[in-house]
C-alpha cells in the first residue's frame, strides 16, 4: 500500500486535474452563454450561438460531477466545510445550474419569440452565476473562512452572507469571469461561420484579453501582497494524522501568500504565463490561427489553476478563528485505504473520460451559419 503522504499530493494533484478540466470544459458552456446576448443580437444568431454548446454542454457536466466525486472521496472534511460555510452561495449556484437545461432543452419546443428569449436569459444567468459565485468563494478563502470544529468533529460557521462580498473577492469574480469569456469567445471563433458574428467575437476577444492581463495582475497583487495570508512551519511526525493536532505553528500574517514563491523563485513564470497566454491570444487571433487562440486559452486557464495551488500550498481551507484548525492536504484526506482504492479507480477511468471527451469535441466539430440553422431547423436547439 502507498505511503500516506504520497497518496496525500497525489490525491492534491488529482483535484486539480479534475477542477481544471471542469473550468476548460464548462468554461466553455458558460462563456458561449454569457456571451449569447452580446455577440448574438437576433433570435437566429443566438441560435447559431447556442448549438456550437449544444452536443456538448450535458457532457462536460462529468467533469464537474466527478470534482464533486472526488472532493468528497478524497476530502470528506473538505467537502463538509465548504457546504457548511459558503451554504446560500452553494444553493445560489446550484438553482442558476438548474436553469440552464430549462433554456437549452425547452427553447425549441415552444415557437415564440418571449419563450425562446426567456430561455436565453436562462442559459445567461445559469452561466455567468457560477464563475461569479466560485470567485467569491475563492476571494474569502484567501481571506480564511470564519469556521471552527468541537472534539466531536461538528463543524461551525461564524460567517455572514453578506460579509462575504468584499472589493478583493469581487475582483477575482470578475478576473474569472473574463477567463471564462475569452475562453467561450476563443471557442466560438472557430465554431462560427457568420461573419457578423466572428467580427463582433474577434473584437470581444481581444478587449477581454488586455482586461484579463490587467484583471490578473491586479489579483494576483492583491492576494499576495495586500491580503494577509497564512503560513504553517510543519512539525515533523512518524504519524501523518498527528499533524491536525499538533499544528499549532500555523500563522496569520502579511505577504504569507507569496511564500511559496520566495522560496522557489523559478515558480514566478508560472504567474507570468497567465499574462504571456493573453497576448498569445492577441497575436495568435490578429493572424487568423482560431485553433492555436483557443490552446492558448486552454492553457491559460491551467497556469491559473497551477497559480492558486501554488500559492495555497498546503492549504485548503484555512480558519479565521482557529488557526490550527486550518484544513491542509496533510490533514484533510481519507484513509490509506479509500485514497489508495480511488486511486486505482482514478487510473483506470480518468483517462477514458478524457479520451471521450476529445473524441467527442472532434466528431462533432463542424462550423455552423444561418443557413445550416435554416436547413435543419427541427433539429437544432
Amino acid at each position: 500500500m502507498l505511503n500516506h503522504k504520497i497518496l496525500c499530493i497525489s490525491w492534491s494533484l488529482i483535484i486539480s486535474v479534475l477542477m481544471t478540466g471542469s473550468l476548460i470544459t464548462n468554461g466553455i458552456d458558460m462563456g458561449v452563454g454569457i456571451l449569447l446576448f452580446i455577440v448574438g443580437k437576433n433570435n437566429i444568431e443566438r441560435r447559431i450561438i447556442i448549438n456550437t454548446i449544444a452536443p456538448h454542454w450535458d457532457g462536460n457536466q462529468v467533469w464537474l460531477i466527478t470534482t464533486g466525486a472526488a472532493l468528497f472521496a478524497a476530502w470528506p472534511i473538505v467537502y463538509a466545510t465548504i457546504f457548511s460555510c459558503f451554504y446560500i452561495p452553494i444553493i445560489l449556484l446550484l438553482i442558476s445550474l438548474f436553469l440552464r437545461p430549462v433554456g437549452f432543452e425547452y427553447r425549441s419546443k415552444i415557437k415564440n419569440k418571449i419563450w425562446q428569449k426567456i430561455c436565453d436569459i436562462f442559459i445567461s444567468i445559469g452561466s455567468i452565476i457560477p464563475p461569479f459565485i466560485i470567485g467569491i468563494a475563492l476571494g474569502n478563502i484567501f481571506k480564511g473562512v470564519p469556521f471552527y470544529r468541537d472534539r466531536y468533529y461538528h463543524i461551525f460557521s461564524k460567517g455572514n452572507f453578506l460579509n462575504l462580498f468584499d472589493l478583493s473577492s469581487i475582483l477575482i469574480s470578475l478576473t474569472i469571469i473574463i477567463v471564462i469569456i475569452n475562453h467561450g469567445a476563443s471557442y466560438l471563433q472557430i465554431r462560427i461561420k457568420e461573419n457578423s458574428i466572428n467580427y463582433r467575437l474577434n473584437i470581444i476577444l481581444k478587449l477581454f484579453s488586455i482586461l484579463l492581463m490587467i484583471f490578473f495582475i491586479l489579483s494576483f497583487i492583491n492576494i499576495t501582497i495586500y491580503t494577509k495570508g497564512y503560513k504553517i512551519y510543519p512539525l515533523l511526525h512518524n504519524n501523518v494524522k498527528e499533524f491536525f493536532i499538533e499544528n499549532s505553528n500555523v500563522t496569520y500574517e502579511k505577504y504569507a501568500w507569496i511564500n511559496n514563491f520566495q522560496k522557489n523563485t523559478y515558480l514566478y513564470i508560472i504567474p507570468l504565463l497567465n499574462v504571456i497566454f493573453p497576448l498569445l491570444m492577441i497575436l495568435s487571433s490578429l493572424f487568423k490561427k482560431l485553433i492555436i487562440t483557443f490552446i492558448f486559452s486552454i492553457l491559460n486557464i491551467i497556469s491559473i489553476v497551477i497559480t492558486i495551488g501554488i500559492i495555497m500550498f498546503p492549504f485548503i481551507i484555512p480558519s479565521s478563528i482557529k488557526y490550527i484548525q486550518s484544513l491542509t492536504i496533510w490533514n484533510s484526506t481519507s484513509s490509506t485505504l479509500t485514497l489508495t482504492i480511488m486511486l486505482y479507480i482514478v487510473i483506470i477511468f480518468m483517462p477514458i473520460v478524457l479520451m471521450y471527451t476529445i473524441w467527442c469535441y472532434k466528431k462533432m466539430f463542424f462550423k455552423i451559419d444561418k443557413k445550416e440553422i435554416k436547413k435543419k431547423s427541427n433539429f437544432y436547439y
